[in-house]
Order: C-alpha cells, then sequence, then structure tokens
C-alpha cells in the first residue's frame, strides 16, 4: 500500500488572496445565519395580548376608587367609634330637660295623666343622672352661684375632650384614606413590600395632615361660622367644612411623591388630594341637613372624599402624564406604569420603580429608564437577559411612542404624550 503525499503549506500559503476571501465569506454566512436563529426567536414586533388576561384591577382609576372607598369606609368607622366614646353630653342634657318640659306641658293640659307624668319623669331622671349636665341642670339644692362655678368647670373640662376628639377624629381619617390609597397601586403591581412603605408613609402623613387640620384648620371653620344653626350662615358654613377638608386632602395622595421624592409626582398628588377634600368636605352640612342624619351625613361625606381623591388623583396623573408603559403580557397585564422618577429601574427587586416578580429571567435592577431634555432613552444593566426593544436586543436606546418593550416575560408598550416644538 503507497502512502499519499504530505501536503505542507507555508505562512505565506495562508495569507493568500484566495483564503482570505474564503474566511470572509464563512464569517458572513455564520453572521446571517445567527440573525436568521434570533429573529425566528424573537419576532419583529409583539404579539397582541388576550384582552381576557388583562385585569380590571390593574387599571389605575379602578384601582383607586376602591381603594379610596375602602379607606374611606375605614375612617368612617373609626370616627363613629371616636364620636361614640365622646358623646355630646350637653346636647344630650339639653334634649333631656326639653323632653320634662314637654311632660309637664302634657300633664296640665290634661293629655298625660298624673301617675304616667311622674312615671316619665322618673325614668328621665333616671337617665339624666349619668349626665354631669343634667344633674347640675335639675340640682334643687344648688345656689345659682354654684351651679354657675360647676357649668364653667364642666365647660373647661368638655372642651379638653372636644379637642382631644377632634384632633382624634381627623387624625383617623386622614390615617385611614392615606394608608388605603399609598397601598393602592403596589397591591395592583402585587409589591407588597413597596405597599408597606407607600402605606406605612401614607398613614404618617394623614396622622400629621388630621393633627394640623384639628389644630389649625378646625378652628379657622368654626371662626368664619362652621357650627352655627341659622341659615344666614350656612353657605359659609359649607365653605368653611370644605377648607379644613381640603386642607387634609392635601396629605392623602401626598405618599407616593414623597417615597419617589419627586416634585412632579408630590405635586399631583397634593392636587387630587385637594379636590378630593373640597368635594366631600362640601357635602358633609348639606347631607346633615336634609337628611336629619349626623351619622348618614359623616358615612357619605368621609367615604365621599376617599373616593374623589382617589378618582381626583387618577384623573390628575393621567392629565398630566408625558411617558408611560402599559403592560399588555405577563402576570401584571394591563398595568399602568408614569414615568416620574430619572433614572427608572425595571427589575425583580421590589425597590424598583417598575417590579416585576417571579422571573428568574429578569434580574433585581435589570433596565433603568432615562428622562432627558428630547425624550426617553432605555438602558439594559445586564443583570438578567437581553431587553428587547421592538424584537432586537439592545444595550442603550432612543424610545419612541409605540415602541414595544420586552423584560423576561413581560411585555410593555411605550407612550409618550406629543411634544411642543
Amino acid at each position: 500500500m503507497t502512502s499519499k503525499p504530505k501536503i505542507t503549506l507555508s505562512l505565506d500559503d495562508l495569507h493568500t488572496p484566495q483564503v482570505e476571501e474564503k474566511l470572509r465569506q464563512q464569517s458572513a454566512l455564520a453572521t446571517a445565519q445567527a440573525n436568521s436563529q434570533r429573529a425566528a426567536v424573537t419576532p419583529s414586533r409583539l404579539p397582541v395580548p388576550d384582552s381576557r388576561n388583562v385585569s380590571l384591577w390593574r387599571n389605575t382609576f379602578f384601582n383607586l376608587t376602591v381603594f379610596g372607598l375602602l379607606g374611606g369606609l375605614l375612617a368612617w368607622g373609626c370616627g363613629e367609634l371616636v364620636e361614640y366614646f365622646n358623646p355630646d353630653l350637653r346636647g344630650s342634657a339639653s334634649e333631656l330637660e326639653r323632653q320634662e318640659r314637654i311632660i309637664h306641658n302634657e300633664n296640665q293640659e290634661g293629655r298625660l295623666s298624673d301617675a304616667h307624668a311622674a312615671a316619665d319623669l322618673q325614668l328621665l331622671n333616671h337617665i339624666g343622672q349619668r349626665n354631669p349636665w343634667f344633674r347640675v341642670d335639675t340640682d334643687a339644692t344648688l345656689s345659682d352661684t354654684q351651679r354657675a362655678r360647676l357649668r364653667t368647670e364642666l365647660e373647661e373640662h368638655e372642651q379638653l375632650g372636644h379637642d382631644f376628639s377632634d384632633i382624634s377624629f381627623y387624625s383617623l381619617c386622614g390615617v385611614m384614606i392615606a394608608l388605603a390609597l399609598g397601598m393602592a397601586e403596589s397591591v395592583a403591581s402585587r409589591n407588597l413590600q413597596g405597599a408597606a412603605v407607600y402605606g406605612g408613609v401614607g398613614a404618617v402623613l394623614g396622622l400629621g395632615g388630621g393633627v394640623i387640620v384639628a389644630l389649625l384648620a378646625n378652628p379657622l371653620y368654626h371662626l368664619i361660622g362652621g357650627g352655627q344653626s341659622n341659615n344666614i350662615s350656612f353657605g359659609w358654613q359649607i365653605f368653611a367644612r370644605a377648607i379644613g377638608w381640603g386642607i387634609l386632602g392635601l396629605f392623602l395622595s401626598a405618599a407616593p411623591g414623597v417615597v419617589m421624592r419627586n416634585w412632579r409626582k408630590l405635586g399631583l398628588g397634593l392636587i387630587g388630594g385637594l379636590i378630593g377634600g373640597l368635594i366631600g368636605g362640601a357635602l358633609f352640612d348639606p347631607i346633615a341637613k336634609y337628611s336629619g342624619n349626623a351619622v348618614l351625613s359623616r358615612l357619605i361625606a368621609i367615604v365621599s372624599i376617599g373616593v374623589i381623591t382617589g378618582v381626583g388623583t387618577a384623573l390628575v396623573e393621567n392629565i398630566a402624564k408625558q411617558g408611560w408603559l402599559k403592560v399588555i403580557q405577563g402576570l401584571i397585564a394591563g398595568k399602568q406604569f408614569i414615568i416620574y422618577r430619572n433614572p427608572t429601574f425595571i427589575g425583580s427587586s421590589p425597590h424598583c420603580e417598575i417590579y416585576l416578580f417571579k422571573d428568574s429571567k429578569v434580574g433585581p435592577r435589570h433596565a433603568a429608564l432615562h428622562i432627558l431634555p428630547g425624550g426617553y432613552d432605555i438602558e439594559d444593566l445586564g443583570t438578567g437577559s437581553k431587553t428587547i426593544i421592538n424584537g432586537r436586543p439592545i444595550r442603550r436606546a432612543r424610545l419612541r411612542s409605540g415602541d414595544q418593550i420586552r423584560v423576561g416575560s413581560t411585555a410593555f408598550t411605550f407612550q409618550e404624550r406629543p411634544r411642543k416644538t
């Protein structure tokens, strides 16, 4: 068997034009094959999601309305507890004395027998003994001087109770509504840590707002005519009540802006809360007047404050938004994220403004949205799978309205309000 001749190559042979051309052709072929495979895996446009997967719960208007309603109901319940433990003893004594006069008049007119009158008066007196105002007013052993001194002491004690009651009432109302509204968007995004942070900050702000209203706005309410029973001051009474609750409203939707340290978000929250407080506060006295039921008045007015604050905040933000992402695929499909903070982070960490949970392809800080003078950029931070824009992986890219973004298993559409030229 004869052996084949060996082929020998020199360095000069490897650098001939024919070899160089062959290598270029092979490199181009490999690049084309890679592009073809990538295009097959990531289509140029993301499919439109099934509308059945989009939850109404993640709609901002619906979400804030429901949480505003919840906060209002909790606020009303807490307010009624305050009213229960601090009843109007002076008013109750006046009502008992009025009933006593009616019994005497009916007895004198012959419409009530002596026996029935005595029994009714005995029952009223038994009830009234638990009321210090009634005891002082009906104690025949007291001189006028003694009665005046005791009434002064009761007024001073009652004023302290009213002051404490006002602070407790407004503070609890502020805490409950601000807590609920602060948690709303985080709960819709399933970010429990964020809900705790925003809700906690909201509760602190609501508490502070309640104290301010009780100490400053409530005295102002009485100063400009609030609480008077004559019809001439009724318009002023409505105005005064609206101002007081409007001031409290300023604190109800401020938590997200405070946590984000973003003036724009904070300003929009203040406006939404002010609208809710003014409208809800203005409902207090008309409802009480025409229904004759103080409990119903408080229920409708306080719940209205919560609901209108939620709706007002959502409406103001929707009108004023500049750039935003809407989730079209993923576990939170239908959720909208308005871009306030610069940068805004997308990732699997609950500290991110756009939190994507339960996705192994998403890094803690996966991507960042940058607000620039001419628009918005998105940057892949290299902590997870590639960030895909319109089917192509990017490192950093300028976003245009209508662009589709994929981060892990979640897909967004980017929208930007047209800029004035």
